[in-house]
């Protein structure tokens, strides 16, 4: 296996492709000697932008939040259909039987002839069909048909044939009309009536609030992810020339000892320095390994089905962004999730309060009436009746309803609903407090951030300046090897905290614009709801969640969202493909 670097005093050449190569090279190297296997897998070269698509189209937590948008969505078209007419009817069969009493006998002796009947018998079907709906005032109207046929001993030619029980020959009646019952206090007015589809929006707008809250912290954790990955990894790098100096340093000891040019002190010195770097080359090599381990996690791999060598194929660039305290407060006011759900939460207290104060009211409703009626000995004729409209019926009146103890229930939940829309504007008031206190400090951070590496990117250039400086010194023997290790040390340190540094600033970066709510915005990821409804709308059919379709409808989301990123530039895959080439020119054996 060939070396990660091959002089250290010569430098490496610039660029980050080289510097990604030597990372390949390095956990190669370092991973088939613990493992002891002949072959090591290449490790898997990750773009953050890459990474981020992987994530976005794996990770479950978020996949959960679409599938809450979904059904709140369903639920507000479930709550529009309250004003979908329904259709009415059915038959009846109706049979009665008694005896008159001795009124009936007497009004029954003059419809017979001076006979009467002591009994009464009927037999009737009726027939029932209509169209019911809600009105958006509340009302409920129903327009019908009904036709009854009558079979009774009142039909019968005379006496003697209604005392044995015979029926004549039967009747038909018929109706036609509409009725209205309009609440004019209690449930009345277009407030009340479109309460539950306004909760419903509001719940859906909170889901969809939910689900870009819970899609930022994805997206942050997994760049926070990315960016550890490549402080580990450029960790290792740094040890991995440590240790490479080390080496060299205690070689040219030993061949200055071998020559009677060195001491036996100077060998020891150079062994323990050595040995102290391959330690905590070891440590960093763990490291890396947990840090890849967390970046798979969260897009839902796992080492045993995906390679465990993950590479961070981007670095850390330092962004001038301008910051305003003021702009990022407005911007927070615009996208933060939080804040904008809890403004919906507010608003659906002030929905339920005005519920409540309607429900306070007694229960006052107008009632209507109007039909025509219709006789005959059939149903045509009975409904020639219905088009002369020589029979008209109509009714009009006022129902009151009224609870003798005040209204116990409606009393007690008007209370709850007053100290909810408290509690909501608590909530918003807490939520604005945090948001101003939590902005304050992200743009403290940004500016030390910034600060610290331009501070580190000095204290790097005079170390390494220093090292090439005593190495010099060291060839002409004006310097022991131990001075060359302490001012390594120093450099190591130098880059070590500046790649920490540029790290922390990504990091600052990252809860600033998620304090804001502009994580998807800064990275052209933002969806509006009525565009991931669009993509969402034919995720459930027939009460099923079918696994093909679901896994359609995640692609066509994950596509929306690339369509809003920008795509990876042609100059980049071809970098990507010269580093590759690279890897695979330095990992050939020797002697090919």
């Amino acid at each position: 296996m060939p070396s990660c670097v091959s002089h250290i005093g010569q430098g490496t050449p610039a660029g980050s492709g080289w510097l990604l190569v030597l990372v390949m090279a390095c956990l190669t190297s370092l991973t088939a000697q613990a493992q002891m296997a002949s072959e090591s897998p290449a490790p898997e070269q990750l773009t953050l932008r890459s990474y981020l698509r992987r994530v976005l189209e794996q990770n479950e937590t978020v996949q959960v939040r679409l599938l809450e948008m979904e059904i709140t969505r369903r639920k507000v078209l479930a709550e529009r259909g309250i004003f979908e007419p329904e259709l009415v009817g059915g038959p009846e069969h109706v049979e009665n039987n008694r005896e008159n009493t001795a009124e009936q006998r007497r009004n029954t002796s003059s419809l017979f002839g001076g006979g009467f009947s002591s009994f009464f018998g009927e037999r009737n079907n009726i027939y029932n069909g209509g169209i019911e709906s809600l009105a958006p005032s509340g009302a409920r109207v129903r327009l019908g048909y009904t036709l009854r046929r009558l079979d009774n001993t009142y039909q019968s030619g005379g006496a003697s044939t209604v005392a044995s029980n015979q029926f004549g020959p039967p009747e038909y009646q018929t109706f036609v009309g509409a009725s209205l019952t309009q609440p004019l206090l209690k449930n009345g007015g277009w407030n009340a009536t479109f309460a539950s589809i306004r909760l419903a929006a509001v719940s859906s707008e909170v889901a969809f609030q939910e689900y870009r809250r819970q899609l930022m912290i994805t997206v942050s954790a997994a760049e926070a992810a990315y960016w550890n990955l490549y402080l580990s990894q450029q960790q290792l790098l740094f040890f991995r020339e440590s240790v490479t100096l080390a080496e060299t340093l205690l070689s040219d000891n030993k061949a200055k000892l071998d020559a009677g040019r060195g001491t036996e002190l100077e060998v020891l010195e150079a062994e323990a320095g050595l040995a102290l770097r391959r330690s905590k080359q070891s440590e960093a090599v763990q490291k890396y390994y947990e840090a890849a381990n967390r970046l798979i996690t969260l897009y839902s791999g796992s080492v045993m089905g995906t390679n465990s060598l993950v590479i961070a194929a981007d670095e850390p660039t330092e962004r001038n962004v301008p910051i305003s305290y003021f702009e990022g407060w407005q911007l927070a006011f615009d996208w933060n999730p939080d804040y904008l759900s809890q403004r919906k939460k507010a608003v659906a207290e002030d929905i339920r309060l005005a519920y409540a104060k309607n429900q306070r009211w007694p229960q006052l409703d107008l009632k209507a009436s109007y039909g025509l009626n219709g006789l005959g000995d059939s149903p045509s004729r009975s409904w020639d009746d219905i088009e002369s409209g020589d029979f008209p019926s109509w009714a009009v009146g006022l129902e009151l309803r009224f609870p003798l103890a005040g209204g116990i229930k409606t009393r007690h939940e008007l209370d709850a609903a007053k100290i909810r829309q408290k509690q909501a504007l608590l909530t918003l008031k807490e939520i604005e407090t945090q948001i101003a206190n939590a902005l304050h400090t992200a743009i403290q951070k940004v500016f030390s951030g910034r600060d610290s590496v331009a501070g580190y990117q000095s204290a790097v250039k005079f170390n390494q300046n220093l090292l090439e400086t005593e190495l010099e010194r060291l060839k002409v023997g004006r310097v022991e090897s131990r001075k060359v290790l302490e001012v390594e040390a120093d450099l190591f340190e130098a880059k070590s905290a500046l790649t920490e540094a540029m790290v922390l600033y990504q990091r600052a970066l990252l809860e600033l614009e998620l304090i804001q709510g502009a994580v998807l915005k800064v990275r052209n990821l933002e969806l509006t709801q009525r565009e991931l409804e669009e993509r969402t709308a034919q995720f459930v059919r027939r009460g099923e969640l079918p696994d093909e379709q679901y896994r359609r409808v995640l692609a066509e989301v994950r596509a929306a969202y690339d369509g809003k990123s920008s795509m990876v530039p042609a100059d980049e895959q071809k970098a990507l493909e010269l580093l590759r080439r690279e890897y695979d020119k330095g990992n050939q054996p020797r002697g090919k």
